[in-house]
């Protein structure tokens, strides 16, 4: 398992650190190019995407990488039925741009609905042939793939943004690898084609599907209802600025969560009935997360405008105070991401799912009373003490029926990196004045390296520098 493990988080950094550079590349670059108006209506246009791509996707993929009863001929027919899904799911896509434009006022987005309804299609047909590469534990596959597929779609987006695209600019650096991947797929998996729709193949992964795709898309709503009630309620510009700050609160999880979670499940998952080695596991994961978490949570907090400054420019100075606060909960998002995985792996989706309609609940409530208010900044406050709380209620579920445990287990192991957290936001708040040099490259990395050395002072003189080394080298760790 070691071996699987440490094999999987190789390919798979390989594949989200570079695809993380890239869309951090072409962010920079379009957003020296673009206004805010032009990332607020992709902004929008995005939110009925990921619905579409969580419908399409979260379902039948999980669940084959669950079931170890699937035959050969099985994933033939689970293919015909996504390519189906897929397909209905596109043109519906389509068409919803009609209503969109519409409610928003703007035909533009007519045109960008039915270019983006070809990602809708290729992640829909993408679903089976993902999901072996998944289970035959083929991370390498995976992730090379992903690396060839983003650059191409960078270099075309980055193209047509130089040759005046505009928004069109944002969709094709997103259409293009989703196309790719696709084709790319087709040669690596050995898909056992056929015309069969036998409901024996469905009847095997329903019930696991069933409530991974509830949970999705609650769980969309969840995510989702801050933007698509500012741009209906306070306009594009609004939520472009938002919407930027939102990315750099949630771009942790991408680093870390998208190397290590989509290993999880393929491995766990052959240990469903171990309850103490996932168990063991999952706090392993937490406590290396809260070791890095609460620190980059007071880092970005306290560095909020050179920040932007520096990725975006200083036309996007409305960014920071939304930065700030939703900054607060980014150690409470990096610790809660890692729990889908767990309840998977354990084959108990009806539990996560139950934890997500509450917190669904309390996260649109926060929302409703921040957007009723008509001020970006208390929206992002709420909506990051409403994640705070999901992050509770969650592991509370999670530790005692999943892991048949308690949460008071998990707690202990976080008071250590609540510490670090506290002690390298304080020693960022008294240099600030000594480093508030006027070159924001600079005032960065010198910020930046006296908070690393915060940090490796913080777990030497803790211990926690072991424990840090072993989980690397994934060794037995305590």
């Amino acid at each position: 398992m070691q071996r699987e493990f440490r094999t999987g988080i190789l390919f798979t950094a390989i594949g989200q650190y570079s695809n993380i550079l890239i869309q951090l590349i072409i962010n920079v670059v379009l957003s020296r190019i673009l206004g805010a108006s032009d990332f607020g209506i992709v902004a929008i246009t995005q939110v009925f995407l990921i619905f579409f791509q969580m419908i399409v996707t979260a379902g039948m993929g999980p669940a084959i990488i669950q079931n170890k009863s699937l035959k050969s001929r099985d994933y033939g027919i689970l293919f015909n039925y996504s390519a189906i899904f897929a397909a209905v799911l596109g043109v519906l896509f389509g068409f919803l741009g009609f209503a969109v434009s519409y409610i928003y006022k703007d035909k533009i987005y007519i045109e960008l609905f039915w270019l983006m309804a070809l990602i809708v299609l290729a992640e829909g047909l993408n679903v089976v042939p993902n999901a072996m590469l998944a289970k035959e534990k083929r991370f390498k596959a995976i992730n090379l793939r992903l690396l060839f597929s983003n650059l191409i779609g960078a270099v075309v987006g980055v193209i047509a943004a130089l040759m005046g695209a505009g928004v069109f600019a944002l969709v094709l650096s997103v259409v293009v690898p989703a196309i790719i991947t696709l084709i790319l797929n087709f040669f690596i998996v050995k898909i056992p084609f056929n015309t069969s729709f036998e409901l024996s193949a469905l009847k095997k992964v329903w019930v696991f599907s069933k409530n991974q795709l509830i949970f999705s898309i609650i769980n969309y709503f969840a995510r989702n209802t801050d933007n698509m009630l500012i741009g209906r309620f306070l306009g594009a510009a609004p939520l472009g600025n938002y919407s930027k700050a939102y990315g750099l609160t949630v771009m942790p999880n991408t680093v870390f969560l998208g190397v290590i979670n989509p290993v999880l499940q393929p491995i766990l998952s052959e240990h469903e009935t171990n309850v103490e080695l996932i168990k063991e596991t999952y706090l392993k994961v937490v406590k290396m997360l809260a070791i890095i978490g609460f620190p980059l949570t007071a880092f970005i907090i306290l560095n909020s405008k050179p920040i932007i400054n520096l990725l975006f420019g200083g036309n996007w100075n409305a960014a920071v105070i939304p930065l700030v606060m939703l900054g607060l909960s980014i150690w409470s998002q990096m610790l809660n991401a890692a729990t889908g995985a767990i309840f998977q792996s354990r084959n108990q989706t009806h539990v996560m799912l139950r934890a997500n309609i509450i917190s669904t609940i309390i996260i649109v409530i926060f929302t409703c009373v921040g957007v009723f208010t008509g001020n970006i900044a208390t929206i992002a406050l709420l909506v990051s003490v409403a994640y705070m709380v999901s992050f509770f209620i969650t592991n509370y579920m999670l530790m005692r029926f999943t892991l048949e445990s308690n949460i008071l287990s998990l707690l202990k192991i976080l008071v250590k990196p609540i510490f670090l957290g506290v002690t390298s936001g304080l020693v960022l708040f008294f240099i600030e004045p000594f480093t508030n040099f006027h070159n924001i490259i600079l005032l960065i990395l010198v910020r930046g390296i006296l908070w690393l050395i915060t940090i490796i002072g913080f777990l030497a003189l803790t211990g926690e520098y072991k424990f840090v080394k072993d989980f690397v080298k994934n060794k037995e760790v305590r």
